[in-house]
């Protein structure tokens, strides 16, 4: 037993010397930053989607983008960020814009105040972009802030980010024929074009969005709300319907989202949600630790193999006791890295709010107050690992380079894919018959019941499920052994499937 302790220590410092070791603790924590900065960068640098449109009807457009504008100025009064510089240079036409911002919330604090004078502000700021016009030289609060708009595009932006114009620029040519625009549109200038038909009123026969990408679909949604929008509110004045008995008609009803905590019921929030989804995550990390680790599992046993260090070691030890020490040894290096991406995940959910300066939608500390997640991730990365280490370390003695290795591991390859193909389905329904049954074949338990760790199951089938895997690491390592003692010595070409069998019958 202290052969195997020596080799496992070995192995241990062999492996944390080298600096791939190193590399591949401080790679996952760059990767994890990469991934959630990067789609939050390119968020606020996408390029204007440009669009035109042929209006048939002659007023569709033109409610349209007043309702654009409508809602962005609504949205504007709402907001509490003040207008900012963005890299140009100081002014006294600069405070006049932050003055003229907060007197503007001041004076329209009620919600209907807040509509009409959007309202009205989108109508002049709509005649002032087609006509060019200019105010006067006393102008009206409300003249001011059509000014202001229009000549600070960038000022609105920097209050809201999302406005209309943000992601969408409308375009109009001089020559908006079908044959001009599909010339636009072939030498992508313009993500699509929209036909209206000339009575959408009667019926939206005729509507039509032109493309050549069909994966951004955006656009299309986004317009189309708003024209739906915008030809409703026309029949329903059409109709002679009231107002408010329209806006009743059309409410819609919205259902609070309350979660079951025991017995007790709360109010569901960001943090909820992001803790209920949380176990996939850490299944995508369970799935990587152990995949990674038992492929430096594999790795280390061929290359020892294949530079004959195996028979120097043989010489002192049995292969059953180098079998174990290399399984614990390349274990605790594991056990080591996936220590540190913890470790480096924690002083990330610590730090991130102070890096952005700003609090974060979700409570990502929710996260550490759940030690069933955490208890759960260091249990089934364990068991996990032995099941697959058993297996590897076994087909990795018969083989004497890593090409054969790699045709070797192809099946288990496949057997891992699985897990990657099932933990949405498993973490919309954790208690559905997909996770239960997943739960229940040892090569996938560790990555269901790590998936099931939102709605845990029950005492009794962790339990079993455990018990389960500690019976399959047992005969995997019993398989794994006869492999390992008959095939580690073995030179020339990897044996045959039926000459595996036979080593499985050898006691």
């Amino acid at each position: 037993m202290f052969s195997v302790f020596l080799i496992a220590q070995r192995e241990y410092l062999e492996n944390i010397k080298t600096r791939g070791f190193w590399v591949s603790i401080l790679f996952m924590p760059i990767i994890i930053v990469i991934m959630s900065a990067v789609p939050v960068l390119l968020s606020t640098s996408v390029n204007e989607a440009k669009y035109a449109v042929i209006d048939h009807s002659g007023w569709v457009l033109a409610a349209v983008q007043k309702r654009f504008l409508k809602n962005d100025i609504h949205q504007l009064l709402e907001s509490e960020t003040v207008p900012s510089l963005n890299g140009s240079e100081y002014t006294e036409e600069f405070d006049e814009s932050v003055i003229l911002i907060e007197q503007l919330r001041q004076q329209f604090k009620e919600g209907e105040e807040k509509k009409l004078f959007a309202s009205q502000a989108a109508d002049l700021l709509y005649t002032l972009s087609r006509e060019n016009a200019s105010i006067l030289q006393t102008p009206t609060l409300l003249e001011q802030f059509a000014d202001w708009w229009h000549k600070n595009p960038q000022q609105v932006l920097s209050i809201i980010p999302n406005a209309s114009f943000s992601h969408y620029q409308y375009v109009e040519p001089a020559d908006t024929s079908t044959a001009r625009l599909q010339i636009l549109l072939n030498a992508e200038h313009l993500l699509g074009y929209f036909v209206i038909p000339e009575d959408p009123i009667a019926s939206g026969e005729g509507a039509s969005y032109v493309t050549k990408n069909l994966t951004n679909r955006d656009l299309q949604l986004w317009f189309a709300n708003a024209v739906s929008s915008v030809v409703q509110g026309q029949r329903i004045r059409e109709e002679s319907i009231e107002p408010n008995i329209a806006d009743w008609i059309q409410q819609p009803i919205a259902f609070e989202t309350v979660v079951l905590n025991g017995e007790d019921l709360a109010v569901a929030n960001a943090s909820d949600t992001l803790t209920q989804w949380a176990p996939v995550a850490f299944v995508y990390l369970l799935w990587i630790s152990i995949f990674t680790i038992t492929q430096m599992l594999l790795t280390n046993t061929v290359e020892e193999k294949s530079n004959k260090l195996v028979e120097i070691l043989l010489s002192s030890v049995s292969a059953r006791e180098l079998m174990a020490g290399k399984i614990l040894g390349i274990a605790g290096t594991g056990l080591t890295i996936v220590g540190s991406w913890l470790i480096a995940f924690l002083i990330l959910i610590l730090g991130l709010p102070s890096l952005l300066d700003s609090p974060l939608p979700f409570d990502l500390l929710s996260l550490v107050d759940k030690p069933l997640y955490l208890a759960s991730f260091i249990l089934y990365f364990i068991l996990g690992y032995l099941f697959y280490a058993a297996f590897l370390c076994g087909l990795g003695s018969l083989c004497n380079n890593l090409k054969e290795a790699q045709n070797l591991m192809m099946p288990v390859q496949l057997i891992l894919i699985v897990p990657l193909l099932v933990m949405i389905p498993i973490g919309k329904d954790p208690g559905g018959t997909l996770a239960t049954v997943m739960s229940w074949i040892p090569p996938f338990t560790p990555f269901a019941m790590m998936n099931r760790a939102a709605m845990p199951p029950g005492p009794g089938t962790y339990f079993f499920t455990t018990l389960l895997m500690i019976i399959s690491i047992y005969f995997a390592l019993r398989m794994a052994t006869r492999i390992f003692e008959t095939g580690i010595l073995m030179t020339g070409k990897p044996p045959k499937l039926t000459q595996i069998f036979r080593m499985l019958k050898t006691k």
